[in-house]
């Protein structure tokens, strides 16, 4: 897995090409990047920044995108947009110790207990409010109190109880690596967690920012797609006249 997650790296890198960490306040990077260029990667559309009460604030670390256009689904010649809502809770933290971290996977359940609205712009405006689980709970830290195994036990100890969609997904340390749900027979790392997957610490590499923005656009570009029913957006056609 070190050796796909290296592949992957190398990927970002040259596609993007940057320091991140000498261009901006990590905080201004992390926004910069899930509202301007994830959408753009990804071809998100409306991504907009809300707070825990609904109203929208640039100040917030909650991202949602109304949509993403993978892959996009047609109906005769007019766009449909899937249904599903996706999107990402992001809660920044300069240190992380073991009361933020508790009181963070609170905020993140409170967060992922929200409901989420689409907004259909190529079906007539239509709002569809959904309960969709499949939301990213992330908590990123500059620096951590905690090594990476200590983080796995106090999140595991917090989320034994809770059901798999309130958990929050995963914990990333700058220079450290991410805590995050791995599959039990082969490790790969899931955004979600399923029944039988563990938490475990995943090291970073040399460019852990990098890292980070590789565990984001992987969650984005993984979502399920499932198609909603076409039939009540298509126009009724009149029966063809009988020669």
């Amino acid at each position: 897995m070190e050796d796909l997650w290296a592949l992957f790296y190398e990927g970002i890198k040259s596609e993007q090409n940057v320091n991140f960490v000498e261009l901006a306040p990590f905080r201004e990077q992390l926004a910069n990047f899930l509202l301007v260029k994830m959408p753009a990667a990804f071809a998100g559309c409306r991504g907009q920044v809300f707070s825990l009460d609904g109203t929208v604030s640039e100040m917030c670390d909650l991202v949602i995108y109304d949509r993403l256009k993978t892959p996009q689904l047609r109906a005769g010649k007019q766009e449909i947009i899937p249904a599903e809502t996706t999107g990402a809770v992001v809660q920044t933290l300069e240190v992380l110790t073991a009361g933020l971290l508790v009181e963070e996977a609170h905020q993140i359940r409170s967060v992922r207990q929200l409901r989420k609205m689409t907004k259909k712009g190529y079906t007539g405006g239509l709002e569809l409010m959904n309960e969709h689980p499949y939301t990213l709970g992330l908590i990123v830290a500059r620096t951590s109190e905690l090594t990476l195994d200590e983080i796995a036990s106090v999140l595991a100890d917090e989320q034994s109880t809770w059901p798999l969609a309130e958990r929050i997904s995963g914990v990333f340390v700058l220079d450290v690596g991410l805590v995050v749900y791995q599959t039990s027979a082969t490790g790969e790392v899931r955004y979600f967690p399923s029944e039988e997957s563990t938490l475990g610490p995943v090291a970073a590499g040399a460019d852990t920012l990098a890292f980070l923005f590789l565990y984001l656009s992987s969650y984005l570009n993984s979502i399920e797609i499932i198609a909603p029913n076409l039939m009540p957006l298509l126009p009724l056609r009149p029966e063809p006249e009988s020669l």
